[in-house]
């Protein structure tokens, strides 16, 4: 089953009780919290639907509108986020959307992007990769790692690199690169990576409560 997951994992640095105020503050309105939807009833891709995933020292805000705009314009102010969060020192913002060939990632220091990556695949108005700032050590061991093109029946100009560690233990599609270095990066910052743990964690869902429309919006 494809994974289709955006949004913000940091390290909370007190208790997260009060997590809807910081979700609010995050969507830039009120959001109030629900029961656990049914299937089908719910989708972090919509901008009304917000998933809160708590790990045992990390903390997964995830929605679509809180990820994808950064990701595609790395150069975009993200204070507001930052302060939202309380000004930690380090936050990741991500996606991994199987359904839509789309894998990112952005590292925020200090209030400031420092370095993103961004391929895609079914998004034709983007290059396939839009990559900012220089890259981070975890990074090295496969954007420098050795690959061969696959072999297929279809054209050369449409075959894929394979890139590898050591004697071809492990291989990676250059199309799923920036998923594979997406998952370490969570592991390694915060010890869990949503889509493949086996570690304990709990959920919140909330939605953006709809404010009610002006009297001349409503005829």
């Amino acid at each position: 089953m494809g994974v289709s997951q955006a949004g913000i994992a940091f390290a909370p640095k007190e208790n997260m009780e009060d997590i809807s105020s910081i979700a609010s503050k995050l969507c830039g309105e009120p959001v109030k919290q629900i029961e656990h939807p049914d299937v089908g009833q719910f989708d972090t891709r919509n901008r009304s639907d917000v998933m809160v995933q708590f790990f045992e020292k990390s903390c997964f805000i995830c929605n679509d509108s809180l990820a994808w705009d950064f990701l595609e314009k790395p150069k975009s102010n993200i204070t507001r986020t930052h302060l939202s969060l309380g000004s930690p020192e380090f936050f990741l913002i991500f996606c991994r959307y199987d359904s839509g060939d789309s894998y990112g990632y952005a590292f925020v220091e200090n209030g400031s992007i420092t370095r993103s990556r961004l391929q895609t695949n079914c998004q034709p108005r983007l290059p396939p990769l839009i990559e900012y700032g220089e890259r981070k050590d975890i990074e090295h061991r496969w954007l420098a790692a050795d690959h061969f093109i696959e072999e297929d029946d279809c054209p050369i100009e449409e075959r894929q690199k394979i890139f590898y560690l050591g004697n071809r233990e492990i291989m990676v599609p250059e199309h799923f690169l920036t998923s594979q270095i997406l998952d370490e990066i969570l592991l390694e910052k915060f010890g869990a990576c949503p889509w493949s743990t086996g570690i304990e964690h709990s959920y919140k869902f909330f939605r953006r409560e709809e404010r009610n429309k002006p009297w001349w919006k409503v005829f």
